[in-house]
C-alpha cells in the first residue's frame, strides 16, 4: 500500500515549473521562418495586384460606358491607350453627329471624368478606340482586351463584356 509519506515525497519531486520546451520553440521558429519566406515577398511586389486591380477597373469602366450609353440614348466613346482609358460622349447632340469631345463624368467624384491610369500596366485590344450606342451594342465587333496579362471580350453583338477572349 501506498503510504502518506510516499504520495508527500512523489509530489515533492514532480516540477510544478510552466514554459515551453526548447523543441517547440525550435518548430515554432522554423514554422515563421517559412511563412515569412513565402509571403514577404508579395508584400514587396505588388505588380500583379496593381494589374489585377486595374484590369478589373477597365472592365467596370467599360461597363458603365454601355449602360451610360443605353440610359441616355447617346453614344460613348471608349478610348483605350498604353495604360489608360477614358470615356466621352458626343459635343453637339446624341443624334450620330459630331465629335467625341465631352468626357463622361464619374458617379464617384462628380465633376471629374471617367477615366484611369495606372503606370506599368499595358493594355493591348484589337480595337483601342470603340463607342457603344444607345441599344449598348459595340461599333466595332467583337473586341479582345488585355489589361497586365488578364484579358476580357466585348461581345459586339450585344456589347456584354465577358472574362474571357472572345471566339
Amino acid at each position: 500500500m501506498i503510504n502518506s509519506l510516499q504520495i508527500k515525497k512523489y509530489s515533492a519531486s514532480v516540477s510544478t515549473q510552466r514554459g515551453f520546451t526548447l523543441i517547440e520553440l525550435i518548430i515554432t521558429m522554423i514554422i515563421l521562418g517559412i511563412i515569412s519566406a513565402i509571403a514577404i515577398p508579395r508584400f514587396f511586389n505588388t505588380q500583379s495586384y496593381n494589374n489585377r486591380g486595374f484590369y478589373t477597373e477597365v472592365i467596370n469602366a467599360l461597363r458603365y460606358a454601355q449602360q451610360h450609353a443605353v440610359a441616355t440614348n447617346c453614344d460613348v466613346q471608349v478610348t483605350l491607350t498604353a495604360n489608360s482609358y477614358g470615356l466621352q460622349r458626343r459635343a453637339t447632340n446624341c443624334n450620330g453627329v459630331g465629335g467625341f469631345t465631352i468626357d463622361i463624368l464619374s458617379p464617384i467624384n462628380p465633376g471629374t471624368p471617367f477615366s484611369g491610369t495606372q503606370a506599368n500596366v499595358n493594355i493591348t485590344a484589337d480595337t483601342l478606340i470603340f463607342s457603344f450606342d444607345a441599344l449598348g451594342v459595340t461599333s466595332t465587333g467583337n473586341n479582345n482586351i488585355s489589361v497586365g496579362g488578364n484579358s476580357f471580350c466585348v461581345h459586339g453583338t450585344s456589347g456584354y463584356i465577358s472574362e474571357a477572349t472572345c471566339p
